[in-house]
C-alpha cells in the first residue's frame, strides 16, 4: 500500500535541508581581493557564513543558497577602521579640563551624518574618543557603523582613557601639566587611603595636594607598585575616580594627544610615573622626534595626525622646507595608523580637501614613497592592532568579522567608489542605495 506525503511535510523537510538561511551566507566575487595578510586574488571570492569570512581563494565554490555579491571589475579590501575620531558624537568635547568619568556612549548619535559619510567613504569600524580640547576626556569605545541603538553598534567599550597635552582653554601649558600630574597623585593618595583604611601618607597629603607648589607635583611619582589591590575596596572608590583606577591598572589603555613634538617628552614622564598602557597620538611635527620615539621600547603603533605633510622656514637660509612625517616615521621602523580630518557636523562628507577622506591618506603615502602594502595596513590591520581587535578584523581571512569595503577600482585611486560596504556579513552601504549621493551628482555643476 502506497502511502501519500503530506506536501507540508515535504516543505518542512526541504526547509530543514537548508543548513542556514540564504541571508546568512554571502558571497562577494570581485575582479581583486587585497586581503592584506598576503596576496593579492586576481579574481578573488569570498564566503561568508554567519557574520564570519569561512574562506577566501580564487575558486570557491559557493553554495546554491548564497546570496552573491558579483563585481568583476571591483576590489574587494578589510572595511577602512578609524583609529582615533570623534564619529557619531554630538559634541566632541566637555567643558570641564578633568572628566575621566564620562563615556562617549551617551553621546554617540545612531543617526548622526557623520556616521552615514563614514560608510560613504568605505569605513566600518570607529574607535570613538572624545578630541583634544580636554585633559582627561573620558572614556572611549570601538562601534560599528551601523544599527539602531548605540548599544547595537558596540564591539569594545571602554577602549581607552582620552588624554591631552594641549592645554584647556584658559590654561597654559605649566598649569594643565601639573594639573595632570596631580590628578594622578590624587588618585594614587585616594586608593591609598582606601587600602589602609587611614589618612594617606603625609608625604602625598601635603605638598602634592597644592597645586601650587610645582616642584613638590613635578617630583612626585606615585608608587603604583606599592599598592595591593585585591586589598583596595573598589567599590567604595569615589565616582569620579573608578575609570582612572582601570587606567593605572593597565586595564584601559591611555591614549594621549601630543600636539607638538615636544610633548612626547611630557607622556613618556606620565606613562612611566603612572604605569600606563598607552598609544600616542602625535601631532603634525612629529617628525622630529623620529629617532627618540623608535628607541622607546614597547611603544607599539601610534597615530598620526591627519596634517601628513609640513612646511617650514628654515632660520638660515629663510628657505621653505618639507617634512612628509609618515614617511620619516617609516623610515625609522615606526608603524602608525592615520586620521581622516572630520566636520565635526557631517564628517568626512563630500569635501574637495583630500585630508576628509581616509583612503585619500593612504593613497598619500603610496606617493611619498612607501610601499603601497604598508599604506592599506595604515587604514586597516594597524588600527586594528592598536585596538587590540587584530583577532577579528583588519585583513580578509577565514575566522575573522566579515567587514568587508568594495570599490568600483583600485581603493587608492581618486576615480574610484565605494560601491558597497559589509559589516559582519551584513549590508551597511549600497551606492546604488544611495540617494543623498544620487541627487549630489544628478547635478554635475553642484558645489560640494
Amino acid at each position: 500500500m502506497t502511502r501519500l506525503i503530506s506536501p507540508f511535510l515535504l516543505l518542512m523537510a526541504a526547509a530543514a535541508l537548508a543548513a542556514e538561511p540564504a541571508e546568512d551566507i554571502v558571497a562577494i566575487k570581485a575582479g581583486r581581493v587585497i586581503t592584506v595578510a598576503g596576496d593579492d586574488l586576481e579574481p578573488g571570492t569570498i564566503l561568508i557564513r554567519a557574520g564570519r569570512i569561512e574562506a577566501v581563494g580564487k575558486d570557491l565554490e559557493v553554495p546554491w543558497n548564497a546570496r552573491v555579491l558579483n563585481y568583476p571589475r571591483g576590489v574587494a579590501m578589510p572595511a577602512l577602521i578609524l583609529c582615533h575620531s570623534t564619529v557619531g558624537l554630538r559634541f566632541p568635547n566637555e567643558n570641564v579640563p578633568n572628566a575621566p568619568y564620562i563615556s562617549v556612549l551617551d553621546g554617540i548619535d545612531p543617526s548622526s551624518k557623520t556616521i552615514t559619510n563614514s560608510l560613504r567613504d568605505g569605513i566600518a569600524v570607529a574607535h570613538v574618543i572624545p578630541a583634544n580640547a580636554t585633559r582627561i576626556g573620558g572614556q572611549g569605545a570601538v562601534v560599528r557603523l551601523t544599527g539602531r541603538t548605540v548599544d547595537e553598534m558596540v564591539i569594545a567599550s571602554p577602549s581607552g582613557m582620552k588624554l591631552s597635552l594641549a592645554p584647556p582653554p584658559g590654561e597654559t601649558r605649566m598649569e594643565s601639566m601639573a594639573a595632570l600630574r596631580k590628578t594622578f597623585v590624587d588618585l594614587y593618595a585616594h586608593v591609598r587611603d582606601l587600602e589602609l583604611d587611614q589618612a594617606p601618607p603625609a608625604e602625598l597629603a601635603t605638598k602634592p595636594a597644592a597645586i601650587a607648589d610645582l616642584t613638590a607635583v613635578v617630583l612626585s611619582r606615585p608608587p603604583w607598585e606599592t599598592i595591593a589591590w585585591e586589598k583596595v575596596p573598589l567599590d567604595k572608590v569615589a565616582p569620579e575616580w573608578r575609570a582612572m583606577v582601570d587606567v593605572v591598572r593597565g586595564r584601559t589603555p591611555a591614549f594621549i594627544y601630543c600636539s607638538t613634538a615636544s610633548d612626547v617628552f611630557k607622556a613618556f614622564e606620565i606613562m612611566d610615573a603612572n604605569g600606563l598602557k598607552t598609544t600616542l597620538v602625535l601631532g603634525a611635527d612629529a617628525y622630529k622626534l623620529a629617532d627618540l620615539l623608535a628607541s622607546r621600547q614597547g611603544l607599539g603603533p601610534v597615530v598620526l595626525d591627519p596634517e601628513l605633510v609640513v612646511w617650514q622656514v628654515d632660520p638660515d637660509s629663510g628657505a621653505e622646507e618639507r617634512h612628509v612625517t609618515p614617511r620619516v616615521l617609516f623610515d625609522a621602523g615606526i608603524r602608525f595608523a592615520l586620521q581622516a580630518e572630520l566636520d565635526p557636523i557631517s564628517g568626512p562628507g563630500f569635501s574637495r580637501d583630500g585630508e576628509h577622506h581616509l583612503w585619500y591618506q593612504a593613497a598619500l603615502l603610496v606617493r611619498f614613497g612607501m610601499p603601497r602594502a604598508e599604506a592599506l595596513k595604515a587604514v586597516t590591520l594597524t588600527p586594528a592592532r592598536i585596538l587590540g581587535l587584530e583577532h577579528r578584523m583588519g585583513t580578509i581571512e577565514a575566522g575573522k568579522d566579515a567587514n568587508i569595503t568594495v570599490f568600483s577600482g583600485d581603493p587608492l585611486d581618486a576615480r574610484s567608489w565605494v560601491e558597497h560596504v559589509l559589516i559582519e556579513g551584513k549590508e551597511a552601504y549600497r551606492r546604488d542605495r544611495d540617494p543623498e549621493l544620487e541627487m549630489l551628482l544628478k547635478d554635475p555643476e553642484k558645489r560640494f
